[in-house]
């Protein structure tokens, strides 16, 4: 875990050190998804905070919220119509999580992609963690300590994974919405070597 947790803590401090930048939005696609992307990369280094503290649970109920910004700016930016970003700005939430990730993966060309994956395998998990269900509860149930002594080490650290995968594709996004050819770059070598 100590490993994972270093290199989540080199993702987010690579996310700061290139992308806390001026940016210029052309259109409101670009203006309302990019506070999307930064919380998805906020809500990591939380993760990462909440793991050093040891607070398990609460990583693992942040990692809905920070898929789900993810997804949002990736519809906003690549998928919304005038019309859409209208209700959005009303706080409107349309459509349905589901429809968001087809259209999102229709509209890039990888359908069936991985975040399909992910919300097939992951959805119904992450929803349980974030919402008191039966994967949080569970944990608790008969044992005779609290807090992070009740959580396994593989479901941690496969959480930190997740939290940076869902990082660095927020960080490609920002580095394209930066417009800056060498940051474009950059990221998309940093995506690449995090896949590794």
């Amino acid at each position: 875990m100590e490993s994972d947790l270093s290199t989540q803590i080199n993702v987010a401090g690579w996310i700061n050190e290139n992308l806390s930048i001026p940016y210029s939005f052309e259109n409101d696609n670009e203006t309302w998804s990019h506070p999307c992307f930064d919380m998805v990369t906020e809500h990591h280094a939380a993760i990462i905070s909440l793991c050093q503290s040891q607070l398990y649970g609460s990583a693992l109920a942040l990692l809905r919220v920070e898929l789900e910004a993810l997804v949002r700016g990736l519809w906003l930016r690549h998928v919304a119509k005038e019309k859409d970003i209208a209700k959005y700005k009303k706080d409107k939430i349309e459509p349905y999580f589901y429809e968001l990730v087809e259209s999102v993966e229709s509209t890039v060309g990888a359908s069936n992609g991985v975040l399909s994956y992910i919300k097939d395998s992951q959805w119904s998990i992450f929803n349980s963690f974030t919402h008191t269900g039966i994967e949080a509860v569970s944990r608790r149930i008969g044992e005779s300590t609290t807090g992070h002594d009740n959580y396994q080490e593989t479901d941690v650290v496969k959480a930190l994974r997740l939290s940076g995968l869902f990082a660095v594709f927020a960080a490609v996004e920002l580095a394209s919405l930066s417009k800056n050819e060498s940051i474009i770059k950059s990221a998309l070598e940093f995506a690449k070597e995090y896949g590794k």
